[in-house]
């Protein structure tokens, strides 16, 4: 049951308490099929932006739940003025989650399966790292990276207290790259992720479809190799500014699911971790790419 994940797993619902479930046209359907597994104890609303809507989630007690399920679209067209994916709506007191724009079905159920022990052991290993360790990363598929880091950080993924909030299911812990102190080869085996340049879409990408090499001095991506996908990616950044190929990120995943070439999905699977390229804010651009089964070291291990 995917709600009783959502309820009880991670945001410790009691039984009594009252759930309402804001969610766009185009989630609606799951978010009906949601509060099916709650008869009598979970309701819908479509968003509407309203102050009537709001002033209706305010009056929730501190032990309900309010969860936020949207597509991207909705969420970019004006929700997100409502609803943050980390932070509360201003005067809900209630437990509040927030579901990971535009997750399908299958995978909602994959990642709230997972052990929360995991998780925690996940988050744990990932922050010992100190600020400025050099990491080295390898994976199966060819990766070999060095770099420096800044502490990993993440969200909450937890509702253990009444008026709690949560961003679900578990996503990510990231870090900072030390800018210009990445050395080396990122072999993408899992999804390049898809590319926007000043919010503009310019190539979808997804799971690979063969070899996706890019090489790395100095902090910056200086060339990618492989099939037609490494092809097409490197014209895209042969079209845009130098600053646009600086490795900014490393993130692990958290939660078990299976690949779908969408990167906000497949940047959170516990068993891979990705590389986030260019700086969206400065640059326009940040492009996420993930590979399977990686090995992330101090380099004084190694």
């Amino acid at each position: 049951m995917v709600f009783d994940g959502i309820a009880r797993r991670w945001c410790a619902l009691d039984g009594d308490a009252r759930v309402v479930i804001i969610a766009d046209e185009a989630r609606e359907a799951l978010a009906r099929e949601l509060a099916g597994e709650l008869p009598g104890r979970c309701r819908v609303e479509r968003y509407d932006g309203s102050g009537a809507q709001m002033e209706r989630l305010r009056a929730l007690d501190a032990g309900d739940l309010a969860v936020a399920l949207f597509s991207m679209d909705a969420f970019l067209g004006g929700a997100r003025a409502h609803y943050s994916p980390f932070g509360k709506p201003e005067g809900v007191r209630a437990k509040y989650a927030f579901i990971r724009l535009d997750i399908g079905r299958r995978s909602l159920e994959e990642a709230l399966a997972t052990p929360r022990a995991e998780v925690e052991a996940m988050l744990a290993r990932m922050a010992a790292f100190g600020d400025g360790e050099r990491l080295r990363v390898t994976g199966p598929g060819g990766t070999d990276m060095r770099l420096n880091v800044r502490p990993f950080t993440t969200c909450s993924h937890f509702i253990d207290a009444d008026g709690g909030m949560a961003f679900l299911p578990p996503s990510e812990t990231s870090s900072e790259v030390v800018p210009g102190s990445a050395q080396g080869v990122i072999a993408v085996d899992v999804t390049v992720g898809q590319f926007y340049f000043r919010n503009e879409l310019r190539e979808r990408f997804g799971l690979v479809d063969g070899p996706v090499l890019m090489r790395v001095e100095e902090g910056r991506v200086v060339s990618v190799e492989g099939g037609r996908m490494a092809r097409r990616l490197g014209e895209l950044f042969d079209e845009l500014p130098d600053e646009c190929r600086e490795l900014v990120e490393l993130g692990q995943g958290l939660s078990r699911m299976t690949p779908t070439g969408l990167t906000g999905v497949d940047e959170s699977i516990i068993d891979t971790c990705h590389f986030g390229i260019g700086d969206g804010m400065r640059s326009g651009l940040h492009l996420d790419v993930i590979i399977r089964a990686p090995r992330i070291r101090a380099e004084r291990e190694t």
